[in-house]
């Protein structure tokens, strides 16, 4: 039976629990469709009234955690997860040190992203940018796009490429032009977790293919099809979010074929393809005629830059565009600006260069902390794929991991439907301030991993 430990909590009883609720769902130990204590019975352990109890289950339930039914009890909604990460009180301000989020480091990006400002700030083209602009973008952006995009090996022209708010934006398009409520979806075992919500917001059904050391196997995937007829396949080929796996040319012709004879459409996310070191050709490039291609510069420039490409067949290029258009009227102007100006003249290669840097000594940085543990990763990745020692489960790192300041993404957000979490973890090497606070905050995780995880989370 669940027991919310109150120790170290500050505010109302009813909000203490409250927030141990919120704890312990995104830490998965309550899990969705867990019953909880009954009022009376919570009450008589806490020691507290009925009163302050029901209170707390409400305030619980506002926050979209549980869900009470009348003569059942309260119940773990599903979802309730995702929302317990927006709840969750902040930890350590600012001295916690940033280990979840996978973002490239910023600092070596600001003094172009300035100068970038300043010369739109001083445009005769401002009054243009900060208007109303066509939901598929404008047309020097999408030429710039195509420009990008045909280095991955994909010939296209600013004709067949939209421009979107972000590659997610762009990926929710994908889903909701190309999918219907009910469909099954194709995904890697372990796949992005705002794949995970999108599926849940459009009521997709996500059909996890298993995956070998290069991503996901054509056996599987050609098996998962037939048994489910799903017929779009969402894939992470390069550089792979969270396993860091990249397929090779020979596999990526092998999926392409593959999909062709099932008749899948590829929904490619390729916002890595940029960073990655000597990247194989997009997956798209081997079945143009068959995929929706997707980028952004939110990895390869900065990630407030909130502008993604898509490119696609001309027969796709209506319903992607109708999606599109029903999610976001248009892609910020004066961001694609930016960015156009940064593919046309050579700043998106300076930057990515200058990325890649800054990631190959957070990688070294990560191989002398780290030392005795295993790990993956490739050149240019920001995050490494971490094997958790036992007896530690990701869950159970996530909660202890907090209480000493270090911010982290639970694994259970990677894993679609109910199969099980790996023990293993995704660690983001660059979003630390720079390499020594990198440092100390994986000294700081090798020293939690040395602990008893028992004793750790009793701390906790």
């Amino acid at each position: 039976m669940w027991m919310p430990s109150l120790v170290d909590r500050a505010g109302p009883k009813y909000l203490r629990i409250a927030d141990a609720i919120a704890e312990d769902v995104y830490a998965g130990r309550l899990k969705v469709g867990e019953r909880l204590p009954t009022h009376r019975d919570l009450a008589w352990r806490l020691g507290v009234t009925v009163g302050t109890v029901s209170r707390a289950y409400a305030e619980a339930e506002r926050r979209g955690l549980v869900a009470g039914e009348v003569g059942r009890g309260s119940f773990v909604k599903a979802g309730a997860r995702s929302q317990a990460t927006l709840d969750m009180p902040a930890v350590g301000g600012p001295q916690t040190i940033e280990l979840g989020v996978n973002r490239p480091p910023t600092h070596v990006i600001a003094p172009e992203y300035a100068e970038a400002m300043r010369r739109i700030a001083g445009s005769n083209a401002l009054g243009e940018l900060i208007n109303y602009q066509a939901h598929t973008g404008r047309w020097e952006h999408r030429a710039a796009g195509a420009q990008w995009i045909r280095r991955r090996g994909i010939e296209v022209g600013p004709e067949r490429v939209l421009v979107t708010s972000g590659a997610e934006h762009a990926i929710t398009a994908a889903l909701m032009a190309f999918s219907d409520p009910g469909d099954p979806i194709l995904v890697e075992e372990l796949t992005w977790s705002g794949v995970r919500a999108l599926s849940s917001l459009l009521r997709l059904s996500l059909r996890p293919v298993a995956m070998d050391g290069e991503g996901m196997t054509p056996e599987a995937l050609e098996a998962t099809a037939r048994a489910s007829g799903a017929r779009l396949l969402y894939t992470t080929p390069t550089l792979h979010n969270p396993t860091t796996k990249t397929m090779s040319v020979e596999r990526r012709r092998v999926i392409a074929e593959l999909c062709r004879d099932l008749g899948i459409t590829i929904v490619e996310d390729d916002i890595y393809g940029y960073i990655a070191e000597d990247p194989p050709p997009a997956l798209s490039s081997y079945a143009p005629e068959r995929s929706i291609y997707i980028t952004g510069a939110s990895k390869a420039m900065a990630p407030s830059l909130r502008i993604g490409f898509a490119a696609m067949p001309s027969d796709r290029l209506g319903r992607f565009s109708s999606a599109a258009r029903a999610t976001n009227w248009m892609a910020p102007p004066v961001m694609g600006q930016i960015v156009a100006d940064w593919i046309e003249d050579g700043t998106c290669d300076v930057l990515a260069d200058r990325i890649r840097r800054e990631t190959k000594t957070r990688h070294a940085v990560a191989a002398r902390a780290l030392e005795g543990l295993t790990w993956h990763s490739k050149p240019g990745c920001f995050h490494i794929w971490l094997e958790l020692p036992e007896p530690w489960r990701a869950q159970d790192v996530v909660a202890a991991a907090r209480q000493r300041g270090l911010a982290m993404t639970s694994t259970e957000l990677f894993v679609p439907g109910r199969a099980e979490t790996p023990h293993a973890m995704r660690i983001t090497l660059t979003a630390a301030a720079d390499a020594e606070e990198l440092e100390r905050g994986l000294r700081l995780l090798v020293d939690l991993l040395r602990s008893d995880p028992d004793l750790s989370l009793a701390a906790a």
